[in-house]
């Protein structure tokens, strides 16, 4: 194995990535210093990523500077979840000056738009990111716990270390996939099933419509050699992983805490009500 890079270092998807194997995340929803600590805690059980959801969930941009410095102290990647190509294009700038490692942006569906994302995430030559960012270098470690990045180093290792993760979940996403994967720039692919099934009209996802669907995109992105994060909770990740994913969503926060909840009052001779 080579030496890593300084992105390979302080990106921990990157670092799953130089070592030959998926990284792991979880998504949160709900924000709070302390929440997000207590599951970036889960670095030492082998978490990577853990993605905000500034789409479904309730990330503003204040709360993903408290978030972003919070997770990355503990040797774990904040991911970005942004509102989306439609609604907040200055989400990624936003996003990535307050800190995030990455942005996964939703609802791409075109050439030209993953083109507009990497222009907006990636610093020239590559894209037209501006600096200004004051506090983005705290969230670089080159350890856990150890010395961030000087801003010569995050000038040099930036468009590396942000990764840029396209989530295709629409019939147009899925029609244009060939053309999107071979945009340059393009870090990652995350696979959206269940909005797939929905914008396909077939539900459940299991149906053989959305099914193809999925493995086109898996396919098409593998043979453009753009790594694939697929949402597996459960059971499904190891399954993911032998199939060649290279990242793995294994849960979301409050099905976590919920499901953790339920199992202590049961052992405690709790009444289910419903």
């Amino acid at each position: 194995m080579s030496e890593p890079t300084i992105a390979q270092r302080v990106n921990h998807i990157r670092k799953a990535w130089h070592e030959g194997r998926p990284a792991y995340g979880i998504i949160t929803k709900a924000p709070g210093a302390s929440l997000v600590r207590t599951l970036a805690g889960l670095s030492r059980f082998g978490l990577d990523f853990l993605v905000t959801d500034g789409e479904h969930g309730n990330y503003d941009e204040a709360s993903q500077h408290d978030a972003f410095h919070a997770i990355a102290s503990l040797g774990v990647s904040p991911i970005a979840r942004v509102a989306g190509m439609g609604s907040e294009k200055w989400g990624i700038r936003v996003a990535l000056d307050a800190g995030a490692h990455g942005v996964m942006v939703p609802l791409l569906e075109s050439k030209e738009q993953a083109e507009d994302v990497v222009h907006r995430a990636k610093y020239p030559p590559q894209g037209g990111r501006t600096s200004g960012g004051s506090f983005n270098l705290q969230a670089f470690h080159l350890e856990p716990h150890g010395r961030t990045l000087t801003q010569e180093e995050y000038f040099k290792a930036a468009n590396e270390a942000t990764l840029i993760i396209a989530i295709i979940e629409t019939k147009h996403g899925l029609e244009n996939i060939d053309e999107i994967v071979q945009v340059k720039g393009l870090d990652a692919i995350f696979i959206g099933q269940y909005d797939l099934a929905l914008s396909l009209g077939s539900l459940p996802q299991s149906s053989p419509i959305v099914q193809d669907g999925v493995k086109k995109i898996f396919a098409s992105a593998k043979a453009a050699g753009v790594p694939v994060i697929a949402w597996s909770p459960g059971d499904e990740a190891k399954a993911a992983a032998a199939q060649g994913y290279e990242g793995l969503i294994v849960g979301l926060d409050m099905s976590i805490l919920t499901r953790g909840g339920a199992e202590d009052l049961a052992k405690a001779g709790a009444t289910k009500r419903w």
